[in-house]
């Protein structure tokens, strides 16, 4: 089963998002009939539990981006080392310092 990607999860947390929204219209209707206060509560409820998983789901994006930057230092600097013109100069160098 494939993870999905940075872009498909930021499609779905709009979609919900954008989903969310539209069952909350801006102007309430006045014929529009009250919600019991269960309803209400457990509206809540799932409401703060969704702003939970967006800050977790940020953290998380946030986390996987500094781990990439990370990883692709580490990946240039390995190339760097591994190059075969600077090898050869460390060598030179160090012939050099020993007196060979």
């Amino acid at each position: 089963m494939r993870q999905p990607t940075r872009r498909q999860v930021a499609a779905f947390a709009d979609r919900m998002t954008g989903a969310w929204r539209a069952r909350q219209p801006d102007d309430a209707e006045p014929t529009r009939p009250a919600l019991d206060a269960e309803l209400e509560r457990r509206l809540g409820t799932l409401d703060t539990r969704l702003d939970h998983l967006e800050a977790a789901l940020e953290g998380l994006q946030d986390a996987l981006y500094r781990e990439s930057v990370r990883g692709d230092e580490t990946r240039a600097e390995l190339h760097e080392r591994t190059d075969p013109d600077h090898i050869a100069r460390e060598l030179s160098a160090d012939a050099r310092r020993r007196g060979l």
